[in-house]
């Protein structure tokens, strides 16, 4: 997970450098999804995502 927060946070830097009016726009939302990835209830809710099978039963 961590390697992917670096990912979407670098894409969010390289955003940031190709906008045209530097409002944010494209970049903003990368910033919160880095952070969203890094965040311990984002990782809460993907740990409790793959407990469960494709029918929704605890595995």
């Amino acid at each position: 997970m961590p390697a992917l927060a670096q990912m979407v946070t670098a894409a969010a830097r390289r955003a940031e450098q190709i906008e045209p009016d530097r409002d944010g726009d494209a970049s903003c939302a990368l910033h919160e999804a880095a952070a969203l990835i890094t965040d311990n209830a984002g990782q809460l809710l993907i740990w409790a995502a793959r407990s469960l099978d494709p029918q929704g039963d605890v595995a």
